[in-house]
């Protein structure tokens, strides 16, 4: 067997360690780009430095930046430059913290593929869109047909933020008119309610807890939903935030509508037990439609306050249920408390007032003072003696509206003429008195004879439809019966004077 020369193996064994010496000068003085397998990006933002430097280029000589297999991993090496990236990711904010494997950086973000790369180009070529919450579907071409690249809706700076205006310069530039009246109405958070693929044009609020009936039909979304105006600062950050913040706005009435002075704290905070979604009026009470003026009879305009400038409420005159606890007594109590006699108020009018009509107020009030103005004379003239009598001497037992205005219904027919002139005593009589009457047609003269015009009575005994001429001529029966017989009189018109003396005259 040959064995190999001790000097030899010397030889061999210095030789190896001097070759290693020198690779380890080479790789200390060349900063290990013995084993760099390309050049890295010189890609820069504008402005843009972190942790020192514009570009991956500037430390390309400096490996352990990046690579340091043995203390920690390249992930973490990444975030000391890329801090706003880390945070996200700690955080759970953003895209990146969306990303599977995103300790795995170099997956996206691949380097040493020359000056001119982009590694954030590359990396956008293998993102998932749908990570971003944000459905490119419907905007792969712009209104003019030109397909989109990733600078049409995003910033070329850390972060890749897309800054609402784009939307905002691009949608306005279509329509913009609309988008003036949608952020108005909406605020710029595009992405608060926008996922790319129109989620929320199909929606349909009857599908809501709240359906949209009666009023609410033509009301804008903005109308109900003001207060989730998506300018408010918040950030969508999820699918979810877009429906939240319309979801989360309260179905409770008072949300919108305040509650009216009239009933405030008198009844339960859910409008729903009177009203609907058809109208605020009219109110249900037990399920049936209720206007205060129609069902009580009496209206509220003139009782919105009190005397002293107090809404009136419903417990003012209602001291218990609704329905059966009125009592007259309240408004006595309340306008004698006032001090406006004018108004209807006052101890000494409230006192002269009752003596006069008693306490029966809602037979003549109804709530709108419908007497304050009321002319008499509209419906029944008082002149004549009708102008000094009394209210009650027309009114029995304080009852006004419906009184009948016919004469017969205060004076009674005189025996006398029943039957014979009816019973419109306007015809022949004044308010002036009752007598003189006006006989408006007699053909017999009035002032037969030389006593002056005759009183009714001296022809008219009994009644007024029938008349004797022996009231005023001074003879007996039998001889005006012999003079008539002699004449050829037929003597069974001896009783009808006026047919043969009209005018009273013999001839």
């Amino acid at each position: 067997m040959r064995r190999s020369h001790p000097l030899f193996s010397l030889t061999s064994i210095s030789l190896t360690l001097i070759l290693l010496a020198g690779l380890a000068l080479v790789m200390w003085r060349g900063g290990n780009l013995i084993f760099n397998p390309g050049q890295v990006s010189a890609k820069q933002l504008s402005g843009v430095s972190l942790a020192g430097f514009a570009s991956h280029a500037e430390f390309e000589s400096e490996c352990a930046l990046c690579h340091a297999p043995f203390s920690t991993t390249q992930a973490r090496l990444c975030q000391d430059c890329h801090t706003q990236i880390g945070n996200e990711i700690s955080r759970q904010e953003g895209v990146h913290a969306r990303i599977d494997q995103v300790d795995q950086c170099f997956r996206c973000h691949s380097e040493h593929q020359g000056r001119q790369f982009d590694p954030g180009a590359a990396a956008r070529m293998k993102f998932d869109h749908t990570r971003a919450d944000f459905s490119l579907v419907k905007h792969q071409v712009d209104y003019a047909v030109i397909p989109l690249d990733c600078t049409g809706c995003h910033e070329d700076a850390p972060g890749f933020t897309a800054p609402p205006e784009n939307c905002i310069v691009c949608h306005a530039g279509h329509n913009q008119p609309f988008m003036l009246q949608h952020i108005t109405d909406f605020g710029e958070n595009c992405l608060g309610c926008h996922d790319g693929i129109d989620s929320m044009s199909a929606f349909v609020h009857d599908s809501s807890t709240f359906p949209l009936n009666g009023q609410h039909v033509n009301l804008s979304c903005a109308d109900c939903h003001a207060d989730y105006r998506l300018g408010s600062g918040k950030q969508a950050e999820s699918l979810s935030f877009t429906t939240e913040i319309f979801r989360n706005t309260s179905v409770e009435c008072a949300a919108c509508h305040s509650e009216p002075e009239i009933h405030m704290g008198m009844f339960p905070s859910d409008c729903l037990e009177c009203h609907d979604q058809e109208g605020w009026s009219p109110a249900f009470l037990d399920g049936k439609p209720f206007k205060h003026d129609q069902q009580a009879r009496f209206s509220l305009n003139r009782h919105v306050k009190d005397y002293q400038g107090d809404p009136v409420v419903c417990q003012d005159c209602h001291t218990g249920d609704f329905e059966t606890s009125f009592e007259v007594q309240g408004c006595i109590d309340c306008h004698t408390a006032g001090d406006d006699p004018a108004a209807g108020a006052g101890t000494d009018f409230m006192a002269g007032h009752l003596e006069q009509f008693g306490a029966g107020c809602l037979d003549c009030h109804d709530g709108v003072d419908r007497l304050s103005n009321f002319d008499h004379a509209q419906v029944f003239p008082l002149e004549g003696v009708h102008a000094s009598i009394d209210c009650e001497a027309c009114h029995q037992k304080q009852v006004f509206s419906g009184t009948p205005s016919e004469c017969v219904n205060c004076h009674a027919e005189p025996e006398i003429h029943v039957g014979s002139f009816g019973l419109q005593c306007q015809y022949c009589h004044t308010v002036k008195a009752w007598t003189p009457a006006n006989l408006r047609f007699h053909n017999f003269p009035l002032d037969h004879g030389d006593g002056g015009e005759v009183a009714c009575a001296t022809c008219h005994l009994d009644s007024y439809a029938a008349y004797t001429c022996y009231g005023c001529h001074e003879h007996q029966p039998e001889s005006i019966l012999d003079e008539h017989r002699e004449d050829g009189i037929d003597l069974r018109k001896l009783e009808a004077c006026t047919d043969c003396h009209p005018d009273g005259r013999e001839e």
